[in-house]
């Protein structure tokens, strides 16, 4: 690892004006002894790196642990079929060290089971002038860890309700209402009567600078980062996953709803709609690569692309292999992840030329 890819991992992004002063006098401290080591030796580097030596590959995973590497090397093993002359060099320590991989030029290619935060591109856009190039490669998992999995809600198994839309999400946790207008503080807001009606909703979820939570903020909130009141935060420590903690803290309250990534005995998964007009669906394998469940996850590869110019040939024919329907049914046979729809990897391919 170079001096300058040290310095490549993104800041998580604080909360309220202290935590976003911090975060810009850190950013700018790194991103100024990073340029003062690497100097432009990073684009030589990138540019060395697709076309002629091996396509290095940084991101999710860690180290001892499977999260993708299976995938990869069957999406690996298969290409070098019709491109034997190709190598690999795969580094997936994590999605924090991928995309300063590519800005620092010591990855061509950056695998992340979410988007880039804003930090994160940021950075690159920093490092670089322009934005990270990527494209989709395969959906999340229904419910296994460390693969993407929906984020899906929760509430007790006593609870009627049955489905939510996003407005209605946004209406519950952001104080913010980008998506809509109203609020929704009790049960009866939500339409339940009886008992139900003037209880509160209490909520429960991950720590609010968890990749959970940040992908929540950006595919039910509209970006906002500022929650409503009476919410219940877990985060993972020893002997108890945090999904462990939110099933605990649910099943116990019957006026309870909760955001998580894996179903538990007491708790009832809520059908979902992107809009108000969409039909309700819970996350399944079909509606995950048909992409009709609007919290279902993607795992995307970033490239360093500058504009109006080609991906490296090696990298671009290894893309379209990967989003190309063998490549697809690669993830369909490997388990765990899911393939993109038709109409996506489509894109992903258009999105290449």
């Amino acid at each position: 690892m170079s001096k300058c890819s040290q310095f490549s991992s993104p800041i998580q992004a604080g909360r309220g004006y202290r935590g976003v002063v911090n975060t810009i006098c850190i950013r700018a401290i790194a991103a100024a002894f990073c340029i003062a080591l690497c100097g432009s030796s990073a684009m030589s580097a990138q540019a060395a790196g697709g076309s002629n030596g091996p396509i290095r590959i940084w991101g999710h995973g860690h180290r001892g642990q499977d999260y993708i590497q299976t995938l990869l090397d069957a999406w690996q093993d298969g290409f070098q079929k019709s491109h034997p002359s190709v190598r690999f060099n795969d580094e997936l320590d994590g999605d924090a060290s991928a995309i300063g991989g590519l800005f620092t030029g010591t990855a061509d290619l950056a695998i992340l089971d979410r988007e880039a935060s804003f930090i994160e591109v940021d950075a690159y856009q920093q490092g670089t002038g322009y934005d990270p190039f990527r494209i989709p490669v395969a959906r999340g998992s229904v419910a296994i860890p460390h693969h993407a999995p929906a984020l899906i809600v929760y509430v007790n198994r006593a609870n009627p309700l049955s489905h939510l839309s996003l407005q209605q999400l946004d209406g519950i946790f952001d104080a913010d209402h980008r998506l809509g207008k109203q609020s929704y503080k009790t049960w009866g807001d939500l339409g339940l009567n009886g008992d139900w009606a003037a209880k509160p909703i209490r909520l429960y979820t991950y720590n609010i600078q968890s990749a959970e939570v940040q992908f929540f903020e950006r595919a039910a909130l509209k970006g906002s980062q500022k929650f409503s009141c009476c919410l219940s935060l877990f985060q993972a420590k020893p002997g108890m996953t945090a999904e462990k903690q939110i099933a605990a803290a649910l099943s116990k309250d019957k006026y309870g709803l909760a955001l998580s990534s894996l179903p538990a005995p007491g708790l009832k998964a809520i059908a979902l709609s992107g809009s108000d007009n969409a039909n309700p669906v819970l996350a399944t394998a079909e509606t995950i690569s048909a992409g009709t469940y609007p919290l279902a996850r993607t795992v995307y590869i970033y490239a360093n692309r500058k504009p109006k110019s080609p991906v490296p040939a090696n990298v671009a024919a290894f893309l379209e292999y990967i989003v190309s329907p063998e490549g697809q049914a690669i993830v369909a046979h490997t388990g765990g992840y899911l393939p993109l729809s038709q109409e996506l990897a489509a894109k992903a391919k258009e999105a290449l030329q």
